[in-house]
């Protein structure tokens, strides 16, 4: 009697595992978690703007508008209660408010652009760092 050897149904000699389909696996794994991981930082790591020197919040935050218009056929400059016509009256206005808030410019749609320009300059002269232009309608 022959006895024929058995073939063995896992991996034998001359046979290796299909490592093509492993290999395309975790190269779609790893695609996976690099598109959908967040590398940014968590929000509460972020610094707020809202802070003061001491580290307490702001009483009130109020923000710095200076509005300009045309009034009785000449552009005004107004922020808070002080209404000014000139650039350079406007610049000594700004000067005596904090700078770390920034400056919002709202410009009506009427105002030539060199005056908005000018009110841009003028929180440029008094030291204000972050300036923004905000159109505004009637």
């Amino acid at each position: 009697m022959r006895f024929r050897p058995r073939r063995s149904h896992g991996v034998g000699e001359g046979e290796g595992l299909p490592l093509t389909s492993l290999i395309d696996v975790v190269f779609l794994l790893l695609v996976f978690f690099m598109v959908t991981s967040d590398f940014s930082a968590p929000e509460r790591r972020l610094a707020s703007a809202a802070q003061l020197e001491g580290g307490g919040a702001p009483s009130a935050l109020q923000p710095q508008v200076v509005t300009v218009e045309v009034r009785g056929g000449g552009v005004v400059y107004t922020i808070g209660e002080h209404a000014v016509a000139s650039r350079n009256e406007l610049v000594e206005i700004l000067r005596r408010l904090p700078t770390e808030q920034g400056l919002a410019v709202r410009v009506r749609d009427d105002v030539p652009l060199m005056y908005a320009a000018a009110a841009l300059q003028a929180a440029t002269d008094a030291g204000f760092e972050r300036r923004s232009y905000v159109p505004a309608t009637r």
